[in-house]
């Protein structure tokens, strides 16, 4: 296996790229406006936003949608770091022609992760809500444009690196899409991707994929669970939208520290023992994507029950009634 590996595994460019991201560089470096722009434009790629947007169509407007879209989503973190260890390309920034590091990235640079996750996400929405919602397509082609232009601009990527990630997150909206119409069970679907993903084991060495298992693993077993348990409904209120996304994400987040620092209390050198870092990694992100998706709606039911007995919800049954038929008709429109 690894000579296989590195005899596929070569540092190449095509004509023009290391000029095109010299270029792009030159038109204003760190701390000028365009620094700061293209800096922005990143970040709409990175885990916490497509997270958060995720987050927001699954606890509030349909969770149907919001599964399919977090599904993509978390299929191209997989699919990305599977592929980046085989091909082994270094970044830019590496190459000794003088390109600058101006988002302080590591690791591989084929295919560029942010553009893939970007179009799962912004692609997969569109997708998902077509014909309703058409102005997402435009939100759909140019955000995740901008985002792999950005990641050239910071010397993280080549043409061919987002290129590539632009055309994997695509084509993964339409697998997934094409897999939840087709398969008789949609867990065969997940299950798939689990078995896909042990293949990692054998040959990643970068955080990136033992992030990404840990989070299909929790997706998968939170959708379960939220499906025989939890059965919360989905609200357009829009502060309820707003306080559900920001308790989630902190959950997400402060879950996550909070493990590390109590693994850390117990074993302080955990880091150096890269076999227990890998697995704690995986299991730590199963937990906390786990208790995000199948355990955190559960106090949404209670939550109501205190919205209105504060009176902030006038006519609950109505509300509640006009939640049910939007996830019918959500239903309806994804199974024709």
């Amino acid at each position: 296996m690894n000579t296989l590996l590195s005899a596929i595994s070569k540092v190449w460019t095509l004509p023009g790229e290391n000029e095109f991201i010299l270029w792009l560089q030159s038109l204003g470096g760190k701390g000028s406006f365009l620094y700061y722009v293209m800096n922005f434009l990143s970040m709409l790629g990175e885990q916490t936003i497509l997270v958060g947007i995720v987050g927001l169509i699954y606890w509030g407007f349909d969770k149907r949608r919001g599964e399919q879209i977090g599904l993509t989503m978390v299929a191209a973190t997989l699919f990305n770091p599977l592929i980046k260890n085989i091909v082994k390309r270094t970044r830019p920034f590496h190459s000794g022609v003088g390109i600058e590091n101006f988002r302080n990235v590591s690791g591989y640079s084929f295919p560029s992760g942010h553009s893939a996750n970007s179009a799962a996400t912004y692609v997969g929405t569109a997708v998902a809500y077509y014909p309703k919602r058409k102005w997402l397509i435009a939100v759909a082609v140019v955000v995740p444009l901008l985002v792999a232009l950005s990641r050239n601009y910071v010397g993280a990527h080549y043409l061919t690196d987002v290129a590539c990630g632009l055309l994997l997150g695509t084509a993964l909206v339409f697998l997934v899409q094409l897999m939840f119409k087709v398969l008789p069970n949609k867990y065969w679907l997940y299950g798939g991707l689990l078995t896909i993903g042990l293949a990692g084991f054998f040959y990643c060495t970068t955080d990136d994929f033992f992030t990404s298992y840990g989070l299909l693993v929790g997706f998968t077993c939170g959708v379960l669970f939220e499906e025989k348990v939890t059965k919360f409904s989905n609200t357009r209120v829009w502060w309820r939208l707003i306080l559900r996304v920001a308790v989630g994400g902190g959950i997400f987040l402060g879950l996550n520290e909070l493990l590390k620092l109590i693994v850390g209390a117990i074993y302080p050198d955990y880091s150096q023992n890269v076999w227990f870092e890998r697995v704690f990694r995986v299991l730590r992100y199963a937990v906390v994507t786990f208790t995000a998706i199948g355990v955190y709606p559960l106090i949404f039911a209670q939550t109501d029950k205190l919205w209105r007995k504060w009176g902030w919800v006038k006519d609950p049954v109505a509300a509640t009634s006009d939640e049910q038929a939007s996830e019918t008709n959500a239903s309806a429109e994804q199974t024709n």
